[in-house]
């Protein structure tokens, strides 16, 4: 199976995160301890560092959610349903700004009908809804995300679980993805085959890996996927039900 990460491959969260936070921001005008152009890249610090802690098995998706609104706030005494309510006001903003690369729907309707899937650390539903609003959740079979498997990339376990949900040894598996670390290393580690999506073109890589620029080149992959010519459009097959480990 082809496996594909979701934000940074698909979707462009980096965009609607900082569109999302300047809204956040001015809804909270005065209330907020940084400086409003400063605001963005804090923003995305925050986040990692809690996330980081949620996809290491330390905290819950909930705990991370709360612990981003404390410190963004230098709040340490909100209560959880105060930094919930908080965190709610910019979950609404980003997932009216989220949107799908310009690349992504025509590198699928190129790889219709062979076997895809995702492998994502974020929350199940906040992933799937993107990709339903993208239009792109009907090419997927295998969904595996973080918080049900307990530990997130780059941790083997959830490549693991992937490639069992798809019945798939994983050096049968090819796995794509925008984060070295995340992505890259950790599918390299499962024994997955790793081809990392360099957007941002930084072109350095520590591990072995196949490196594209874009989703278009996967057309220019066809010894990735066992093939002696690169893959061609060909008509859409429809996944009909999603497998989601429970």
């Amino acid at each position: 199976m082809i496996f594909f990460d979701i934000d940074g491959t698909w979707i462009d969260h980096a965009s609607a995160s900082a569109a999302a936070s300047l809204r956040f921001f001015d809804h909270f005008s005065g209330a907020i301890r940084f400086e409003r152009e400063q605001f963005p890249p804090a923003w995305e610090q925050i986040l990692d560092r809690h996330f980081n802690r949620f996809c290491r098995g330390e905290i819950s998706i909930w705990e991370q959610r709360r612990s981003r609104m404390r410190e963004v706030f230098a709040a340490p005494e909100l209560t959880d349903d105060e930094a919930d309510s908080r965190y709610r006001i910019f979950i609404a903003e980003y997932e009216s700004l989220t949107r799908p690369y310009e690349d992504a729907a025509p590198c699928l309707e190129t790889l219709a009908g062979k076997p895809l899937g995702v492998i994502s650390n974020g929350a199940r539903e906040q992933q799937i809804g993107k990709l339903q609003r993208a239009g792109l959740l009907k090419y997927f079979s295998v969904l595996v995300f973080s918080e049900y498997v307990g530990l997130g990339k780059p941790h083997r376990s959830i490549f693991l679980e992937a490639c069992r949900c798809a019945g798939d040894a994983p050096s049968e598996c090819v796995h794509i993805g925008d984060d070295v670390v995340a992505d890259v290393e950790g599918s390299h580690s499962s024994g997955m085959r790793p081809i990392w999506l360099d957007r941002q073109g930084i072109a350095k890589c520590p591990v072995p890996a196949q490196r594209i620029t874009t989703l278009s080149d996967l057309n220019q992959a066809p010894s990735v996927f066992g093939r002696s010519e690169p893959l061609k459009s060909r008509d859409r097959k429809e996944t009909e039900d999603l497998h989601v480990p429970s």
